[in-house]
C-alpha cells in the first residue's frame, strides 16, 4: 500500500513502514504523511525486501518483532544492499535491549510502542538529518579518493618519466666512460645514488609520515655494513638498496597505505606487494641490477617466514639482512598511521626477541653493539660537558 503526501511538492522523503499490524501501519502513514512524507508500507519482512529491492526509500520503519523473517533478520540484509537507507526499529517497551542490539548492526534510532507521535516525528527527522550527513560525508570521502587517485596517477606517471630519464641518463653515461663492462662507470656512483634518492623523495611526497625513512636506513645499513667488514662495493649496492627499497609502495591503495588500524590478511597481502613492485621499477636501469637481490629479499625471515620467496638464513643475501634490520629499527621507532613510534630501549627488545627468527642473530648483534657504542659515547659527551 502507498500513501502520497497531499502536496508533492513538499514531500520532505520516502519511508517504508514495516508492521505486522495494520493499524499500526496505517495510523503512522498517516502522521507521517501529514508531515510531509512520502509513504509506503510493509506488511512482512518479506515483502519489505522486495519493495526495497524496487523502490529507492530515505528511511525504514520497521517493527522488531514480525511472523516470518523477524526485524532483526531484516535489518543487516537491508544494510548490506541498501547502505544509503537509513533504518529506524520499532519496538515494544519491555524490548528495549533488543533495539540497542540493532543499532549495534547499524539501525540509526528506535521508537518505543505505544508511540508518542511527536516523538515519533522527531525520531524521524533525526534520522533523516543523519542520513543526510552520512550521504554529505560519503560524497565528500568519495570526492577526496577521487582527488587522491588523481595525484597517484600524477606520480606514477612520473615515475614512469623519471625510470625513462634514468634509463636515457644510463646510456649517456656509458658513451661518456666508455663501453658497457669496463669499469669506468664506478666513476658516476654518485650520479646513480643522486638517481636513486629522486624516486625515493618522489615516493615519500606520497607517504609523508616516512619522509628520511630511506636516507636513515641508508646511514644506519651503512653503519652495520662497516662494522661486519663487508667490501667496498657490497656496502656501495646496499646503501643504494636501502634508499629505493620501499618505491615500490606507490602500488598499495591508500585507504591500506594509510590504515589507522590493523590490517586485515588481504591488506597485509598488498602491502607485501612492494618488494617485487620496487624491483619492477628498478630493473629497467641496468646500473642497478646488482641491488635487486636486496631489495627484493629485504623482508624476508631468517626462519623462512618472511616474504617473497620465505627464504631462509644465509639463503637470503647479506646485504638484505642488513638491510632488514636498519628497516625494521627506523620503523619502529618512527611513527606509523596504525601505531605510536616505539622507545629505542622497546625497539632494541624486539629486535633481541627477534634474533634467529625474523633476523639473522650475528646482524643483530652488530647492530645492537652500534647502539651501544652510541649510546657511551653520548653519555661521555653529556659527562664532560
Amino acid at each position: 500500500m502507498q500513501v502520497q503526501g497531499s502536496k508533492m511538492d513538499e514531500v520532505k522523503g520516502t519511508i517504508l513502514i514495516v508492521d505486522d499490524e495494520g493499524s499500526i501501519r496505517s495510523g503512522v502513514s498517516r502522521k507521517l504523511q501529514a508531515e510531509g512524507y512520502n509513504c509506503v508500507t510493509a506488511a512482512d519482512g518479506n515483502e519489505a525486501l522486495e519493495k526495497a529491492a524496487t523502490q529507492s526509500f530515505d528511511l525504514i520503519l520497521m517493527d522488531i518483532r514480525m511472523p516470518g523473517i523477524s526485524g532483526m533478520e531484516v535489518l543487516p540484509r537491508i544494510i548490506a544492499d541498501h547502505p544509503d537507507t537509513g533504518v529506524v526499529m520499532m519496538t515494544a517497551v519491555g524490548d528495549t535491549q533488543t533495539a540497542v542490539e540493532a543499532m549495534k548492526l547499524g539501525a540509526y534510532d528506535y521508537v518505543t510502542k505505544p508511540f508518542d507521535v511527536d516523538n515519533l516525528v522527531m525520531r524521524v527527522q533525526r534520522a533523516l538529518e543523519r542520513r543526510g550527513l552520512v550521504l554529505e560525508n560519503r560524497g565528500h570521502q568519495l570526492r577526496l579518493e577521487q582527488r587522491v587517485e588523481q595525484q597517484v596517477g600524477q606520480i606514477r606517471q612520473c615515475y614512469s618519466e623519471a625510470i625513462q630519464a634514468l634509463a636515457r641518463e644510463e646510456i649517456a653515461l656509458e658513451k661518456l666512460s666508455g663501453a658497457p663492462g669496463t669499469g669506468k662507470k664506478a666513476d658516476f656512483e654518485d650520479v646513480y645514488l643522486q638517481m636513486a634518492m629522486v624516486l625515493a623523495q618522489m615516493a615519500e611526497m606520497h607517504e609523508p609520515y616516512a619522509r628520511g625513512h630511506s636516507e636513515r636506513v641508508a646511514l644506519l645499513a651503512n653503519e652495520i655494513a662497516l662494522r661486519l667488514g663487508c667490501s667496498d662495493e657490497l656496502i656501495r649496492n646496499i646503501q643504494l638498496a636501502a634508499i629505493v627499497h620501499d618505491i615500490g609502495k606507490i602500488v598499495i591503495p591508500d585507504h591500506i597505505l594509510f590504515k589507522p588500524g590493523r590490517l586485515t590478511s588481504a591488506e597485509y597481502s598488498e602491502i607485501k606487494r612492494h618488494p617485487i613492485a620496487t624491483v619492477d621499477i628498478i630493473r629497467h636501469v641496468d646500473h642497478f641490477k646488482d641491488i635487486i637481490p636486496l631489495v627484493e629479499s629485504h623482508h624476508e625471515w631468517y626462519n623462512g617466514n618472511g616474504y617473497p620467496k620465505k627464504a631462509t638464513g644465509q639463503n637470503i643475501p647479506l646485504g638484505a639482512r642488513i638491510l632488514a634490520i636498519a628497516d625494521a629499527y627506523d620503523a619502529m621507532t618512527c611513527p606509523r598511521p596504525h601505531r605510536p613510534r616505539l622507545s629505542n630501549e622497546d625497539a632494541v627488545q624486539a629486535l633481541k626477541k627477534g634474533a634467529g627468527t625474523q633476523w639473522d642473530p650475528a646482524v643483530v648483534d652488530a647492530f645492537l653493539k652500534i647502539l651501544k657504542r652510541e649510546s657511551t659515547m653520548l653519555e661521555t659527551t653529556i659527562v664532560d660537558t
